[in-house]
């Protein structure tokens, strides 16, 4: 797919991606260069970066300054510059605001210095971002099992240019997004914390008095493959293994709910309305009203989970049968009832700012390739 100018606004300009930057750079792997797991500086590679713009540190590992201090040679991240996956999922990005000190970067990331006489960082960002751009490196990516982009191929992606006016009100827009989105987060963030506070002050050390198959109410088994919910626009959200929020047109659930992965990696999520799940998530519920208290069990025991209940060679996948063998506390109707009382408000208050942040980021990937064809305006 080429643009051309016809289609655009006269003074808009359609450029390659190599006349819009200073330079382009990648961070450095490991291998013989450097080890993990050695100082506090932390290292990032492309699932660290976020579809919204941000840097997730939750999940990284860490160098020490001397490490820091090779990858610098290839790649000097300063203010300024956009940091950009080169790897599935491509356009996941971030603009650096701050100085760069306590982190740096992976080969799995360009780094990206923009020439700001003729774009802005803050739109050029937003533009690697949409779908509009990501569906044009997609044509070029390579690898049958992971997808990456290659230096060459992104250097000659096409990039509309709109007046330096435009760039800043599409940006100003769009980050008016990201910041309610982010804003979201760090409630849910501490809302979570709240729960999870209440939960081992409540039940922490408490003697076993059965087990957790005693209260688990197994949701029907979904047919549904990630990848068939990919490019759906439905309305009700679609819980899989991966972090990601997809969508999908019809509920198979309704309420309180769980959702823990069934292979690779231990990960619990709890959902309060309707939604749908992947063939490889598995939905619970529990007996008895004791949904929250559930999930934030199996929460408490997250790590338990990776190394007990996770098994098998390569891949590993969930034990169903052995989970449901291990021993807990019930809590009796009195002390549930107190606890439901502090907790479920809570929890469905993290639903709700799911689901305000998914209409929002809706919201942005139908606005911002409006914006960029100059289909749509904005009228400050």
């Amino acid at each position: 797919m080429a643009i051309t100018n016809n289609e655009l606004s006269r003074d808009w300009r359609v450029l390659k991606f190599k006349d819009c930057i200073i330079q382009l750079n990648t961070g450095l792997n490991p291998r013989s260069n450097f080890s993990l797991g050695t100082g506090t500086i932390k290292y990032i590679t492309a699932k660290n970066l976020t579809k919204y713009g941000t840097i997730d540190f939750s999940k990284c590992d860490y160098i020490n300054d001397e490490a820091k201090r090779i990858i610098n040679r290839r790649s000097d991240i300063k203010i300024g510059d956009i940091l950009l996956s080169s790897r599935a999922p491509i356009g996941h990005c971030h603009l650096i605001k701050d100085e760069p000190k306590d982190y740096d970067i992976g080969e799995s990331i360009f780094s990206i210095r923009v020439n700001k006489k003729v774009v802005l960082p803050e739109y050029l960002c937003l533009y690697l971002a949409s779908d509009f751009f990501v569906k044009l490196a997609s044509k070029h990516t390579t690898g049958s099992i992971i997808q990456e982009i290659r230096i060459g191929d992104l250097m000659g992606t096409e990039v509309i240019v709109p007046p330096v006016d435009i760039q800043e009100s599409i940006s100003r827009c769009i980050s008016k997004i990201y910041r309610k989105i982010e804003l979201n987060d760090m409630v849910n963030d501490n809302l979570q914390q709240m729960a999870y506070t209440e939960y081992m002050h409540m039940f922490y050390g408490k003697k076993p008095n059965g087990n957790l198959g005693d209260i688990i109410v197994e949701n029907p088994k979904s047919s549904i493959q990630v990848g068939d919910a990919k490019n759906v626009s439905g309305e009700i959200p679609f819980f899989t293994s991966g972090e990601t929020i997809l969508k999908w047109h019809k509920a198979l659930v309704n309420g309180r709910n769980c959702y823990l992965n069934t292979g690779g990696n231990a990960d619990v999520k709890f959902y309060v309305g309707r939604s749908a799940y992947s063939t490889d998530t598995w939905c619970i519920t529990a007996e008895n009203n004791l949904t929250d208290y559930l999930y934030l069990l199996l929460d408490s025991i997250r790590s338990e989970l990776d190394l007990k209940y996770f098994q098998g060679t390569g891949l590993k996948h969930l034990q169903k049968p052995l989970l449901k063998d291990r021993t807990i506390y019930i809590p009796s109707q009195n002390e549930l009832s107190g606890f439901n009382a502090d907790v479920q408000p809570l929890l469905s208050m993290i639903s709700d700012n799911i689901r305000e942040s998914e209409e929002l980021k809706s919201l942005r990937d139908w606005l911002l390739p409006m914006l960029i064809n100059g289909q749509s305006t904005i009228t400050d």
